[in-house]
């Protein structure tokens, strides 16, 4: 999300964002009646887009400022987010069967809040996501609203960069003590939803995930050529068939429930995490809850250092990373009271190496667009495009300096691990 350059004139970050017509005042109104206690009026309504293009695929994010009068006669403005589907024809089909927004909607109404409930009667105050103003679900789409953190002074990292040191310990401590919430409600009160339980990676999206593989191959292959990666051409050899990737990415999903595991955020990089400083306080958020996965914390590990460490301290700092989770999820664990097994940091890292193949799967899969530079074509429709015009696109992802940057580091790292 882009800031605001000027308070009276809001920026737009993505002018090729066409805003739904039924986005307006008259949606809106009782949203504000209900938010600010001395509304009377709306004097003015601006919708714009709420991130850049490339910064989110899978629904459509708008930002919304309302300038009100109040019972007293003086003006205020106020801001929301609004989440809604995106049409089938423009990848919502897709998004759709991934069951993305009936997550989404109950963590809002029921896990994020339990989980608060939860450290709240423990003695401790702990926010983990933003607060949900509404949720609307009808035959035709699902939409929430969402304060806008922004006005609280929020931002996020820029994503081409990467987080340094101070706020991946901020994120890490932050998860873990998402993950512990959720491994206590689940011994309290059994069982997640069943739709926690499946991912991406399913057995009736085989065949899209090996048709997107197969399309992706040679324009990947063709761009590692041309990276100076040392012994490209032995990692080009071993890499593995799209039908043996989806077979590993299965492998991955599957829950071995002797070990410790949690409800995973699913999605953790630098867009969905919101940071802020109010004085001396620091405060961290998650955002975008679309698609929680119970299993090992493995996977939001992997995936939250793979793609959002910063160059510098990736590898180097890799295993100082899970010691800095361990220590905050051994503390939360215990403050909840927490009865099983709480794993050892040594059990951690085995695990780490156990689901390790989610660090090569987050690499050559969703990396490919977090780190892609703002550009108006960037769509889940286009990554999913066949034919010339979706070759090109896809190889000029893959020579993006700053993805190759990444897998310069990343291929021996995972090699080095075992895991290629």
């Amino acid at each position: 999300m882009s800031p605001n350059t000027d308070p009276d004139e809001p920026f737009n970050p993505n002018e090729f964002l066409v805003i739904p017509k039924w986005i307006n005042e008259d949606y809106f109104r009782p949203i504000v009646e209900q938010d600010v206690p001395d509304f009377v009026s709306i004097q003015n309504f601006t919708s714009i887009a709420a991130t850049q293009p490339g910064e989110n695929y899978t629904s459509i994010m708008v930002r919304v400022f309302i300038d009100i009068k109040l019972k007293d006669g003086t003006e205020q403005r106020v801001s929301y987010i609004l989440k809604t589907m995106l049409e089938a024809t423009k990848g919502g089909a897709l998004v759709n069967e991934m069951n993305l927004f009936p997550k989404e909607t109950e963590m809002y109404q029921v896990h994020i809040p339990g989980y608060e409930k939860l450290y709240k009667e423990a003695g401790v105050d702990i926010k983990l996501a933003p607060k949900c103003l509404l949720v609307e679900v009808t035959p035709e789409r699902t939409t929430l609203v969402l304060e806008d953190l922004k006005c609280q002074n929020f931002y996020n990292v820029d994503r081409l960069k990467g987080l340094d040191m101070p706020h991946m310990k901020r994120v890490l401590r932050k998860l873990a003590e998402l993950h512990a919430a959720s491994a206590v409600t689940r011994e309290q009160n059994g069982p997640f939803s069943e739709m926690y339980y499946t991912s991406f990676y399913h057995e009736k999206n085989r065949a899209i995930f090996e048709q997107i593989g197969e399309m992706r191959m040679k324009q990947y292959v063709k761009a590692m050529r041309e990276w100076q990666l040392p012994d490209v051409e032995k990692y080009i050899e071993n890499m593995p068939a799209p039908s043996v990737m989806f077979e590993e990415a299965l492998k991955l999903n599957k829950v071995d429930e002797t070990e410790f595991n949690c409800l995973n955020h699913g999605d953790l990089w630098c867009n969905n995490i919101m940071f802020a400083e109010n004085g001396a306080e620091e405060r961290t958020l998650f955002v975008d809850l679309q698609v929680g996965k119970w299993g090992s914390p493995a996977q939001d590990l992997w995936y939250f250092i793979t793609t959002s460490a910063a160059l510098d301290i990736k590898v180097k700092e890799f295993d100082h990373f899970i010691s800095i989770y361990h220590e905050r999820l051994v503390e939360c664990l215990q403050l909840l009271k927490y009865s099983k097994h709480i794993p050892t940091l040594t059990e951690l890292h085995i695990m780490m190496l156990k689901y390790g193949k989610w660090g090569p799967v987050t690499a050559n899969g969703v990396l490919v667009a977090i780190i892609l530079p703002s550009d108006k074509d960037s769509s889940i429709d286009m990554m999913m495009m066949p034919g010339p015009e979706g070759d090109a696109f896809r190889y000029k992802t893959f020579i993006n300096p700053y993805y190759v940057k990444a897998m310069l580091q990343l291929y021996p790292f995972f090699a080095h691990k075992g895991l290629l």
